[in-house]
């Protein structure tokens, strides 16, 4: 899917409020990330190395792993393009609804694809070669521990499960699943770097699996896929983790209170969740309608989640902003519950 995500603000000629169609962090960059980046721009006239090898090293190293075990990608979408080529012709189930890159991969890639339900996936029976499962999922937020994983991964260890981790970093409610990476040799990790610092147009992303995998991967992968800028963030932020990763909870408190809200308004019931986003589903399938009527009445930007399989014009996904921000959302929606 080239176009249909989140963050569509490119569409239209406006200077939009607030954003609430991106899950991405609320505060933006950092300024510390684009001023060392503004140092790093005359390293554009080179080229990256071929295979990030530096930031793959403080990967592999953040997450007590070897490098081996570590592939940098242009992004979490290059990731599961690159793991479908590995798996060419096999098949794959996806939980639905969830993020459309697995399935447009799948397809590019000749794969026969199984859908089910997300929400079920731990009393759900596997014979595929993949199964795909967003933990957190975006777009509505229900999530699976380690507990819940580890026992799929053993029940059904002639499927490897990709765990897309984009957005652990946004919920209290689960941690990582890297720790079972020595465990189980059917299981692929895809992270993003890009949602919690905010530099989704550096495209920046890994894969954490078995040195095995990982070895089948890189040979399949091409050179230069993630750019200098993207590496030299990269090596920032690992330099600098402690110091400049966001302060979740005071997002999620936002979160929480904002849910409230809108739940609170005639015409809308929200599906809560443990994440900075969450659906939210309209008494009429009008969330085309309602999404222009905030653009170009009140400059603010949402997500129509219709397209995303399994949900339908009833459904529109929030991702949280600022107080601020979040009040002029919720204003804007009250005055088009009076209009209904």
């Amino acid at each position: 899917m080239i176009y249909g995500h989140g963050d569509d603000a490119y569409r239209y000629n406006i200077k939009f409020k607030a954003n609430f169609s991106s899950n991405v962090w609320y505060e933006r960059t950092s300024e510390k990330i684009v001023s060392h980046l503004k140092q790093q721009l005359t390293h554009i006239a080179n080229y990256p190395t071929p295979n990030a090898d530096v930031l793959t090293k403080m990967v592999a190293n953040h997450h007590q792993l070897q490098p081996s075990q570590v592939l940098m990608t242009n992004g979490a979408t290059e990731a599961f393009y690159n793991i479908t080529h590995l798996f060419r012709s096999k098949n794959a189930a996806i939980g639905i609804p969830t993020f459309s890159e697995y399935e447009d991969a799948c397809k590019s890639n000749d794969i026969c694809i199984r859908y089910y339900n997300r929400a079920e996936v731990t009393k759900t029976s596997f014979d595929n070669d993949l199964v795909f499962l967003c933990n957190p999922n975006n777009p509505d937020g229900i999530s699976n521990t380690i507990a819940e994983i580890k026992t799929l991964l053993a029940d059904f260890p002639d499927t490897t499960f990709i765990i897309d981790e984009a957005y652990i970093d946004f919920t209290f409610k689960i941690t990582s699943c890297v720790s079972l990476l020595d465990a189980f040799t059917n299981l692929i990790i895809v992270k993003s770097l890009t949602k919690l610092f905010s530099i989704p147009g550096l495209r920046l992303g890994y894969i954490l699996c078995n040195a095995k995998i990982g070895k089948e991967l890189q040979q399949s992968k091409m050179p230069w896929s993630v750019n200098t800028m993207a590496i030299e963030a990269g090596k920032y932020i690992f330099n600098n983790y402690k110091i400049i990763r966001p302060n979740m909870a005071v997002l999620l408190e936002y979160c929480s209170k904002l849910q409230q809200q809108i739940n609170a308004i005639d015409g809308f019931t929200v599906i809560y969740s443990e994440t900075n986003y969450f659906l939210v589903k309209l008494d009429t399938p009008k969330a085309s309608i309602l999404k222009d009527y905030l653009v170009h009445t009140h400059h603010l930007l949402i997500r129509d989640a219709s397209n995303f399989r399994g949900l339908d014009g009833h459904y529109i996904r929030i991702a949280c902003q600022s107080r601020d921000k979040n009040e002029l959302l919720i204003n804007a929606l009250q005055q088009w519950s009076t209009l209904q």
